[in-house]
């Protein structure tokens, strides 16, 4: 994976304000990673929603969103080997029933990232608002900062990795999956966090150290 992005391979950039709707931005998207780009950039990005929506394939690429996103970036993806780097942060339902694949965010999040998580993996440099794993069935949630009330909210399956602190309620209505904080992280919990460490080391460097977190 640290050979995704070669030096000598241009990355097209898409800038979001020219195109507007999120469907031709997905569109255009898709064209690119179609023709094998292992990596394109979304420029200008401003708290719009659904970039990313629904996207699926067997593309082995990063795609880089440059700023701050709006609601549901990445919902519904299912694509095992694309990671999907936020720089900025991201509104109210991030990653939503996001199936396969990963999703970087460096900032904060609002409520309800990874709200019915089927699989894949999310991985948030700093806070999280309300409920966040609402509803998880499966999958990982890493959080490099605090979160919010009604964590891990009728949670069925996956793990739940926070750095900080948790909110009030945690895990009401859960009937499965495990969320722990870092304090508390087994062998195997800092197996998957240093692997995801060394992935954001390679292709995105300066994200999220999850690795210097761990006590």
């Amino acid at each position: 994976m640290g050979e995704v992005n070669p030096p000598e391979s241009p990355v097209p950039a898409l800038s979001v304000p020219e195109i507007r709707d999120y469907s031709r931005i997905n569109a255009e998207l898709i064209a690119l990673l179609n023709v094998g780009h292992p990596r394109v950039r979304l420029v200008g990005v401003d708290r719009q929603r659904l970039l990313l929506f629904g996207l699926r394939g067997a593309w082995r690429a990063v795609v880089e969103v440059e700023g701050h996103a709006g609601p549901e970036l990445a919902a519904e993806l299912d694509a095992p080997d694309l990671i999907v780097a936020c720089t900025g942060s991201v509104g109210d339902g991030a990653g939503r029933s996001l199936r396969a694949g990963r999703l970087w965010i460096a900032g904060h999040a609002g409520a309800s990232l990874g709200y019915n998580l089927e699989g894949g993996t999310i991985a948030l440099g700093g806070n999280a608002g309300t409920r966040l794993g609402l509803q998880m069935r499966a999958g990982l949630i890493l959080v490099g900062g605090s979160v919010g009330r009604l964590a891990g909210e009728r949670q069925t399956g996956g793990r739940i990795l926070i750095a900080g602190e948790i909110g009030h309620n945690p895990g009401l209505g859960a009937q499965g999956g495990r969320m722990v904080t870092l304090d508390r992280a087994s062998d195997a919990d800092r197996e998957v966090i240093a692997e995801e460490a060394r992935l954001a080391g390679d292709l995105w460097p300066g994200s999220f150290p999850f690795s210097r977190q761990l006590p």
